[in-house]
């Protein structure tokens, strides 16, 4: 009788999967981002591998690395394999990001400070700082306009030249959490709130 596992037989004892964190140096923090199996049930959780203190990635507004004793482990082993290891690869990245940005810091203190206190922009959505400016081609012209992506959430806007381009509610676009400029309400269209940065800026 063969008593081979097929690879999905295989797959379903699976209680742990690691993904690495890309040009990440160990030494300078977890190298990768563990998807574990809940002990007591079926749900899988986004990990940061801790023996001690696990903490557990969560999305939405408030979302980001929480620990598992905070949030509860219903909150924190709340996905499916699959969803679960999409999201270990996602986080990956943004580690990763994040870990640059810190070498760079390492590396030049000064210079980072003086490049903080002039430009920085907040993802207003996950609260990402390491948020990147590019320009988007306006179709039929030659110009483009100003928008912002954040690497983390991919959240994408355009900033307002009348907002601050620092504020943490609105990230520059002038919206807060850089929502649609409109939305559909039971009384039709409604134009969204504008941020209190613009009012503040005489705009």
């Amino acid at each position: 009788m063969d008593s081979t596992l097929t690879a999905d037989q295989q797959l379903a004892l699976a209680v742990e999967f690691r993904v690495p964190i890309p040009q990440m140096v160990p030494a300078r923090g977890y190298g990768e981002v563990v998807v574990r199996r809940d002990e007591t049930g079926d749900g899988w959780a986004v990990t940061d591998g801790a023996m001690v203190g696990l903490r557990a990635w969560t999305e939405g507004e408030d979302g980001g690395w929480r620990p598992v004793s905070d949030i509860g482990r219903a909150a924190a082993y709340r996905h499916t394999r699959e969803d679960a290891l999409a999201l270990a690869h996602r986080v990956a990245e943004y580690e990763a990001i994040t870990h640059q940005v810190l070498l760079g810091v390492i590396a030049d203190p000064l210079g980072h400070a003086v490049r903080t206190r002039r430009h920085r922009i907040t993802c207003p959505r996950c609260h990402h700082q390491g948020v990147e400016e590019y320009g988007e081609a306006i179709s039929g012209t030659d110009d483009y306009a100003d928008c912002a992506r954040c690497p983390a959430c991919r959240l994408e806007w355009a900033l307002d030249p009348g907002a601050d381009v620092t504020c943490t509610t609105c990230g520059g676009s002038g919206i807060p959490g850089a929502g649609p400029i409109g939305r559909r309400t039971p009384d039709g269209w409604q134009f969204a709130p504008t941020c209190g940065c613009v009012a503040s800026s005489g705009q």
